[in-house]
């Protein structure tokens, strides 16, 4: 009697593994409480929020844009709204994020690993630091990798999108 296949979904936070062990970047993998902000991901792990990016998903006309800034910042979506040069960019809502990344939980979406095409900016403040924290798909675990190798693995543009 045949018997059936069943694979079982991989979680976002071992996409964003799989993608990174693909692309042959190193790096750390970290478990911590759960958490529902990037302030507070950063006390979880023990640093300063400045320590830790956050991805913001934008919407313009016709396309979802992750934007990833220091979790001690907000987005400028003037300034966002000028990077991409379009009329219109506003926060993604909770059904659109759902509906749009159903592989990473809600409010936990990275710049990487998945198969969108998504375009990816990464704000000029986080150049500064050797290496950024973020969250892995989910809300219990973060990935630290290296800002260049961030940047080379989702393709990112650098701009200045962060509220002054």
């Amino acid at each position: 009697m045949p018997t059936e296949s069943t694979t079982v979904p991989r979680t976002g936070s071992q996409l964003v593994a799989d993608r990174l062990r693909e692309a042959h970047v190193p790096y750390q993998l970290i478990r911590h409480r759960r958490t529902q902000s990037a302030r507070s991901e950063a006390a979880a792990l023990g640093v300063r929020p400045w320590q830790v990016a956050k991805t913001v998903i934008l919407k313009t006309e016709n396309e979802f844009v992750r934007a990833v800034v220091p979790a001690s910042k907000q987005v400028d979506l003037g300034k966002a709204r000028r990077v991409l040069g379009a009329d219109h960019v506003e926060l993604a809502n909770e059904t659109e994020l759902a509906g749009a990344y159903p592989e990473f939980e809600l409010g936990a979406v990275p710049p990487i690993g998945d198969s969108h095409p998504d375009r990816v900016l990464i704000d000029v403040a986080l150049c500064g630091l050797d290496s950024v924290l973020l969250e892995a798909g989910t809300h219990d675990r973060s990935v630290r990798i290296d800002t260049g190798d961030l940047i080379e693995a989702s393709d990112a543009a650098l701009a200045d999108l962060c509220a002054d």
